[in-house]
């Protein structure tokens, strides 16, 4: 898991999602206001929904 800050992501946005879709790691977006958010990519985002939907029907 990658933490950055806001400005650090939106200056290097690009090396971010990279990191998201080529290596599967979770980058982690802090934010002033503690808002804070994750970036994944959307094959690990179809797992996760996945996963819940399943567990829905357990």
């Amino acid at each position: 898991m990658l933490v950055v800050n806001f400005s650090t992501i939106r200056d290097n946005f690009e090396d971010c999602c990279d990191k998201a879709i080529y290596e599967s790691e979770a980058v982690i977006v802090t934010r002033e206001d503690e808002k804070n958010l994750a970036l994944i990519s959307l094959n690990e985002y179809d797992l996760l929904t996945k996963a819940a939907r399943k567990a829905d029907y357990l």
